[in-house]
């Protein structure tokens, strides 16, 4: 049998996991369907993240850093806060349309963090708040603090209803059609806020 590095096993276990939990869910999702699935000794999946829990941190963490919850409009013509809302909104949701079996993963470790760690599930959401934070550098914000931040939860959660629907009825078509429809309500309501605020 081939030598496998620790850091190469660690990646092979994470694919696995991320197949295993969209497959059969996070609950589902044992140790050792993750090891058979990686085709890799249980004992090795043990070696490289001593549990179930920290592998399930691994994997969010992984799917975390390649969704595209970030904008770069340093050249747009449009730098509005409405502008990087669609931008973000839509790179998320297109990463689900080109990723679903990742995308359902993110989904099922967000639930099952929630169900045993709801502290740990609060946190997960507090990355893709802060990771908003590069993106509002570069607008101006016509909101107070806590608007905008009503404003980003909203589109964290219209991420995670567009998702939950293409998962339900697969069409990915619709849904970059429903991604336009929330990003015009978006724009709407913050156009709105600023004549309101005028």
């Amino acid at each position: 049998m081939a030598y496998v590095s620790a850091e190469a096993r660690r990646e092979q276990l994470i694919e696995a996991a991320v197949r295993v939990i969209a497959r059969e869910g996070a609950d589902g999702a044992t140790t050792r369907k993750i090891a058979d699935e990686a085709k890799a000794p249980l004992a090795s999946l043990h070696y490289c993240f001593q549990n179930k829990e920290n592998l399930l941190l691994a994997v969010f963490a992984q799917l975390s850093e390649e969704m595209p919850v970030s904008a770069d409009l340093s050249e747009a013509e449009d730098a509005s806060l409405g502008h990087a809302l669609e931008l973000c909104l839509t790179g998320a949701m297109r990463w689900s349309v080109e990723n679903p079996v990742r995308a359902r993963a993110m989904i099922e470790v967000t639930l099952w963090a929630e169900r045993y760690d709801p502290e740990l599930s609060v946190g997960f959401y507090a990355t893709f708040l802060r990771s908003s934070e590069a993106i509002l550098s570069q607008v101006d914000v016509p909101l107070s603090g806590e608007e905008l931040q009503s404003v980003l939860r909203v589109t964290m959660g219209l991420v995670d209803g567009l998702s939950l629907q293409l998962f339900s009825d697969g069409d990915k078509e619709r849904t970059l059609r429903d991604t336009a429809t929330a990003c015009a309500m978006l724009k709407a309501f913050l156009n709105e806020s600023a004549r309101e605020t005028a």
